[in-house]
């Protein structure tokens, strides 16, 4: 787990400012790799990378990293799990080795099968840039559901790539200017964070992306998508007994949780009250003996940390609580913006920085979490209405509408068949929802609808989309949020459930064994009833949420801010939204969160001010 960073020259040969350039971008990064940092260059292309070691500790596993012949460069974030299999195969090809880090299994791969050949192959979480100087080709790539960051931006003559935003408005002269359609898209609640920016001429690399980059300019395409890997004939003519899918789903978790439990460090887990995380650390306990747990302990409101108590001492973890009173999350909001280079909407993102500072000052490098769970098995509330939103073409119910009144309705709700879709409005509202907020997300989930067809009834149908939809929406922002806010204590963060097989398997699987008698995850909760205490497993879902009470009194600090401004709204609003903001929690942290965004970006004001300013916003409310 580490940052990288690049500059690419499209004409001109590196100078004297790429290179200064390429410093101000890992001085930026630090935080992602504290323990060593190297560059390199050569020609049109200047590398830089800061590194957390992980797997090898040896300076020998530094990067930049070369090929013995000199012909091939690495700069590397993540982990492939897979790495010793992949190793085995191209020893047997003739591959000599000099070190025992991953890092070095993926640049051979990479130069001796080529990055189409060898990316699909890499099972886990990863951003890189390989440059291949056989035919001077800058490759840049990332995970297939990009659990790892990476940001672009083209300036006049040059390309500059680096792990997170805020490594290239480091750069000498980069613009620090805000996309408002990008903040506009997010104050009307799209999932946005992991796949674009709020920086106007920042783009990010989509998930699955493998950019090849020469002289000739920029080839983009994905190597892995959904709609790609899909096959509806594997659900229709999924024969298996519930007893054949339980074993192959408790197979697949033991070797998923077995592999990302490599590493030449110290490893734990985020174990909440929950069935994903737990199951997780009953599973990682097998691999690791000495894992312990983490749980975030709020002094306000409700903390599940008892029932993750229940956890901890029935798969045997010590569990380490971390406390977070009010001081302590305002200490930590503007942080958590900052890193996340966005608004942190959500308060839990608070609790996750906590818990990643604790890890650190307790030594532990590598976090094990469950996230991913809810998407893969049906997890959410939301995937459960859209099934219901379909029911009137089931029996008994199609008897009760008309064949033309059936037929209306179904045209209407397949271009908004979820529950979480905008457009689920009439004719011309729809369409301009469509065309003016996200168009390449809301159509997404009419594609995947139309790629699920041959699955009945239709309420299956829409249940499996809305799982499939989460892994583009949904779970992007989860993403995001867990990188970012792991790295900014230099803990890398592991998701299991991620893991390339576990994907295959959980998008195939019919409705029946992800929901089944209003019981979500029912498959894999078979699975924890095996591990877990059978109260915490079929507890109502709660979520990690926060009382209202820590931003309460927040929404003051939108007088004389920057948001009214950047959003044009005419003053006389803005009475109207801090009412808005004082009566509903989401709407203060989402408008308070970007008010605190553009104070850090746009009016270069410091953390520890903004701590004190929503200190005195509190006390103004009174």
């Amino acid at each position: 787990m580490c940052g990288i960073a690049g500059i690419w020259r499209k004409r001109n040969p590196v100078g004297a400012l790429d290179l200064s350039d390429i410093a101000r971008m890992m001085q930026a990064l630090a935080h992602r790799g504290p323990d060593d940092h190297d560059s390199w260059n050569n020609g049109r292309l200047a590398l830089g990378h800061r590194r957390l070691t992980i797997i090898d500790p040896s300076p020998a596993a530094r990067e930049p990293m070369l090929t013995a012949c000199g012909q091939g460069v690495l700069v590397y974030n993540g982990e492939v799990y897979n790495y010793r299999a992949l190793r085995q195969t191209l020893e047997a090809e003739g591959r000599v080795f000099r070190t025992a880090s991953d890092a070095e299994v993926v640049l051979q791969a990479l130069h001796h099968w080529g990055p189409e050949k060898a990316v699909p192959q890499f099972d886990g979480m990863f951003s890189l840039a390989y440059f291949d100087a056989r035919n001077e080709a800058l490759w840049l790539t990332r995970d297939r559901l990009g659990i790892k960051p990476m940001s672009v931006a083209e300036t006049g003559e040059r390309l500059i790539f680096a792990s997170e935003d805020k490594a290239l408005l480091a750069c000498d002269g980069f613009p620090c200017n805000v996309d408002a359609r990008e903040l506009t898209l997010r104050l009307a609640w799209q999932s946005r964070d992991s796949s674009y920016s709020l920086f106007d001429g920042i783009e990010r690399l989509p998930p699955a992306g493998l950019w090849k980059i020469t002289r000739d300019g920029i080839e983009k395409r994905c190597f892995w998508h959904v709609l790609d890997v899909l096959e509806p004939a594997r659900i229709t003519g999924d024969i298996s007994s519930d007893a054949e899918h339980l074993a192959t789903l408790q197979a697949l978790l033991e070797d998923s949780v077995g592999l990302h439990c490599i590493a030449d460090t110290s490893i734990a887990s985020a174990c909440s009250s929950g069935v994903d995380s737990g199951l997780i650390t009953a599973l990682a306990k097998r691999f690791r003996p000495e894992i312990h747990g983490y749980v975030v302990d709020p002094k306000l409101g409700r903390s599940e940390a008892a029932n993750a108590e229940r956890t901890a001492r029935h798969v045997g973890v010590n569990l380490r609580r971390v406390p977070v009173d009010k001081n302590r999350f305002l200490e930590l909001w503007p942080r958590v913006v900052w890193h996340l280079e966005s608004d942190g909407w959500h308060a839990s993102q608070v609790g996750l920085l906590a818990l990643a500072e604790q890890c650190r000052a307790d030594g532990v490098k590598v976090l094990l979490t469950g996230e991913g769970a809810d998407e893969l098995f049906g997890g959410y509330l939301w995937q459960a209405t859209s099934m219901r939103m379909w029911r009137p073409w089931s029996w008994p119910g199609r008897l009760l509408r008309s064949r033309r009144s059936l037929d209306r309705k179904f045209e209407r709700l397949r271009y908004a068949p979820y529950r979480t879709s905008l457009a689920n409005g009439y004719g011309r509202d729809r369409n301009m929802v469509l065309r003016a907020l996200a168009p390449e997300l809301n159509f997404l989930q009419m594609k995947i609808f139309e790629r699920l067809e041959p699955v009945t009834p239709l309420a299956d149908r829409a249940f499996l989309g809305s799982c499939l939809y989460d892994l583009y929406s949904h779970l992007q922002d989860l993403l995001h949020r867990h990188d970012r806010l792991s790295m900014a204590a230099s803990v890398e963060l592991r998701v299991p459930f991620l893991e390339n097989r576990l994907i295959d398997f959980a998008i195939h699987l019919p409705r029946q064994q992800k929901y089944r008698r209003k019981t979500g995850k029912w498959l894999l909760k078979k699975v924890a009833e095996k591990h877990l205490p059978h109260q915490n497993v079929h507890a109502a879902k709660m979520g990690f949420d926060m009382s209202s009470d820590f931003t309460a009194g927040t929404q003051t600090l939108l007088h004389g801010g920057f948001l009214r401004d950047v959003m044009k709204w005419p003053a006389s609003s803005l009475e109207d939204l801090i009412d808005l903001a004082r009566r509903d929690e989401p709407s203060r942290l989402r408008l308070v969160g970007m008010e605190l965004f553009l104070r850090l970006h746009v009016g270069g004001q410091k953390i520890e001010n903004l701590t004190e300013a929503l200190h005195t916003a509190c006390r103004d409310a009174g």
